[in-house]
């Protein structure tokens, strides 16, 4: 019998430390750990352990990872927010700059995600940015297209004009090069709005541009299901 954590982004030193801490209580469990772009599934093989000292110890792994965890089972990270959208009957868009329809082909894969996804943007030049969001054109020339204050606005744009209630926006460098500015490639921000506010986050991710791009994207997606959750 298995259990499964899944896990976006959550930092190495803290799944490491977190299941050793398990192993040391439970030493004949089996750990199983599979990556992609930062969405990690931890698997736990437990058959044969004594249960209340095993249900313990996961209770405290589950704790130490909660701040990164969407699912205690084994359902993709799409699936898992497009549960959460119909429990709350929710209705989200997406305005995307560098991962350029990333988010929006990972929703469209899942089955019935027409009863919650209402529109995918990619607005990938300023003038779109301007046109369809409403993004000033003085926020683009005082802070850039990578910026929190474009990636608010991108947001914003599609909430105030579009039928959702939940908005994700993504702007960023994904490389090799960057944009002509000083800013660094993998440097990316991205927008989670709904009627009561919006929070904008900011990274700095490392690899290659797919690399970045795919992490971006699984970032995004779990982002939205904490806005939700």
């Amino acid at each position: 019998m298995s259990d499964y954590i899944r896990t976006v982004a959550a930092p190495v030193e803290t799944v490491n430390g977190a299941l050793a801490k398990l192993k040391e209580a439970c030493p004949n469990v089996s750990i199983s750990l599979r990556e992609n772009f930062g969405d990690l599934v931890i698997e736990i093989g437990n058959d044969g352990i004594d249960k209340p000292t095993y249900q313990k110890a996961h209770r405290e792994l589950v704790a130490a990872l909660n701040d990164y965890i969407y699912a205690l089972e084994d359902i993709s990270l799409c699936e898992r927010l497009f549960q959460l959208l119909k429990l709350r009957k929710a209705t989200v868009s997406v305005a995307e700059s560098f991962t350029g329809g990333g988010i929006c082909k990972r929703l469209v894969e899942i089955s019935g995600i027409s009863e919650v996804f209402f529109e995918g943007l990619n607005t990938y030049s300023n003038k779109s940015k301007m046109e369809r969001l409403g993004v000033k054109e003085e926020t683009l020339k005082a802070y850039g297209a990578v910026s929190a204050q474009t990636a608010y606005e991108m947001a914003y744009g599609l909430l105030a004009t579009g039928n959702c209630n939940l908005a994700i926006s993504t702007t960023g460098i994904a490389g090799p090069k960057s944009d002509g500015t000083k800013k660094p490639v993998g440097l990316m921000y991205i927008g989670i709005g709904n009627e009561e506010h919006i929070s904008v986050y900011e990274y700095n991710l490392k690899g290659s541009r797919q690399s970045i791009t795919e992490t971006a994207i699984n970032i995004a997606l779990f982002l939205a299901f904490k806005k939700l959750k």
